[in-house]
């Protein structure tokens, strides 16, 4: 029976402060899937999702195949492939992070309001200086090589 001041339904109880979910009526679906395959459906589910909902990361995916393209033409190492792999990878994770940032701050823009910019400012700081530095990384592999092949 609902009470006055409070919201019960079936998944969700509504408090004066926020909606949140039962503990006792929360159910998670039961996948058929192997866990560790149900993870990494999710992982392409969310890399999908993260292609849609903002452009910048198709730029990153097409960058760094032109990136590893030239490496495979420059003939890189074994060691400065780890290094390439490791930079488009943090750079690609770092911007998933700021999407994900960005999808939180928009569903709890109410529960938020004073220091929202200040944290979307500090996720944008963080992709820039994953992003300087990975063209630093990249210049100095790449440049490299170019200098060996002019030279």
């Amino acid at each position: 029976m609902p009470t006055q001041g409070k919201f019960n339904s079936r998944f969700f109880r509504l408090t004066k402060i926020m909606l949140t979910p039962s503990s006792h009526e929360i159910q998670v679906p039961k996948s058929s899937r192997a866990p560790w395959r149900q993870r990494l459906v999710d992982a392409e589910t969310g890399f999908r999702l993260g292609l849609r909902t903002d452009s910048i990361l198709f730029v990153y995916v097409l960058v760094s195949s032109m990136v590893v393209a030239t490496g495979l033409v420059l003939g890189i190492e074994k060691i400065e492939w780890a290094i390439l792999v490791l930079t488009l990878g943090l750079t690609l994770s770092v911007e998933l992070f700021h999407q994900l940032l960005k999808f939180i701050v928009n569903e709890f823009r109410h529960h938020l309001r004073k220091n929202i910019s200040l944290m979307m400012r500090l996720g944008t700081a963080a992709v820039v200086t994953t992003n300087v530095t990975s063209v630093i990384i990249i210049a100095i592999l790449l440049g490299s090589r170019f200098i060996e092949l002019f030279n």
